[in-house]
């Protein structure tokens, strides 16, 4: 069981207002609830698909009765949110971890690329999906506004120079590495994740080095 999870559950709670207390009841739920969402997710990246799974796939794969599932959530959309909820904290504590000291800025750079593009690859149907569905939903389209902002912060902390680039080039570059390029260079034209590193790195390296 996450332990991030857990955290968050106690927290907020879509149905009940529960909250992480020594009644043995409300613990229940909130491991189930922690269950649910975990299965939820997990079916949804083993599926590589645009649809999530359905209630009766979710309580099947987290071993709880259909009425449980709905006891905890009131409907499919309440789910939703929750999964979303688990993978922005997961996204989060991807930057927890320490950069290893690199002085040259392609290091640095080449470093942030692989990163991001790791994470891309895992979460591309998150991604996909919060991008086809954020117009319809506040909580989607703040989960990737926040996503995107962290990724940004992420590397201004590692890459400062970039923070000299004019407007457009810093908008350029935020174009050029977002989520919809990459997908469209590996999904459509099928080229392999090295080849978009190498490409990003060096791409990069030109816009920060340029002089207007």
């Amino acid at each position: 069981m996450s332990i991030n999870i857990l955290f968050w559950m106690k927290k907020i709670d879509y149905k009940n207002n529960l909250s992480l207390t020594k009644d043995g009841r409300n613990l229940r739920s909130v491991k189930t609830q922690a269950s649910i969402v975990n299965s939820a997710t997990d079916l949804f990246l083993q599926s590589k698909s645009l649809e999530w799974p359905t209630a009766e796939q979710i309580a099947k794969h987290s071993g709880v009765g259909l009425r449980t599932v709905y006891r905890q959530f009131d409907d499919m959309d309440g789910l939703v949110q929750a999964c979303h909820k688990k993978f922005m904290i997961e996204l989060k504590s991807k930057f927890i971890i320490e950069v290893p000291i690199l002085n040259k800025i392609q290091d640095r750079i080449n470093f942030l690329i692989k990163e991001r593009i790791k994470i891309y690859d895992k979460y591309k149907y998150v991604f996909s999906y919060t991008i086809s569905k954020f117009q319809k939903s506040s909580i989607l389209m703040n989960g990737l506004i926040e996503a995107n902002i962290k990724l940004r912060e992420r590397f201004e902390n590692i890459v400062p120079e970039i923070k000299n680039m004019s407007l457009i080039d810093q908008a350029f570059l935020d174009a050029m590495i977002a989520f919809p390029s990459w997908y469209r260079l590996s999904s459509h034209y099928k080229f392999s994740n090295d080849k978009i590193i190498n490409k990003f790195t060096l791409q990069t390296i030109k816009l920060i080095n340029q002089k207007d």
